[in-house]
């Protein structure tokens, strides 16, 4: 596979986890109940980064990220994870879900750039 294609997967890949985070925290910020279609795939995000050893591919570049920013600790995760399926939204809750969707857009911004030659 060529490096474009190999880019042009992870940005898709990481574009869609950024997406769902997104319209998470549009709906948490609103007041609004997610619906499961919206809260289960960031979800399922959080918790395979939460076990990254057995994660898929673009989940373990997901958390390489993560970790070497310093973003979403673990033990984070997992408070994140329990207030998410408990449906209750703290402010650490969605201040992590922020850094998060920052971490996931700037990682979109950068594969972007390689696949544009920049």
């Amino acid at each position: 596979m060529s490096d474009t294609g190999i880019y042009a997967g992870g940005y898709q890949r990481v574009r869609d986890y950024a997406e769902s985070v997104d319209r998470l925290l549009l709906d948490l910020k609103s007041g609004r109940a997610p619906t499961e279609e919206i809260l289960n795939p960031v979800i399922s995000l959080l918790e395979a980064l939460e076990n990254h050893q057995n994660a898929p591919a673009a989940v373990q570049v997901v958390g390489t990220l993560l970790r070497g920013r310093k973003a979403l600790v673990p033990t984070r995760l997992k408070d994140i994870v329990s207030d998410l399926k408990s449906r209750h939204a703290s402010p650490a809750t969605l201040a992590g879900l922020e850094e998060f969707a920052a971490v996931l857009d700037e990682e979109r911004a950068a594969i972007s750039a390689r696949l544009h030659g920049v």
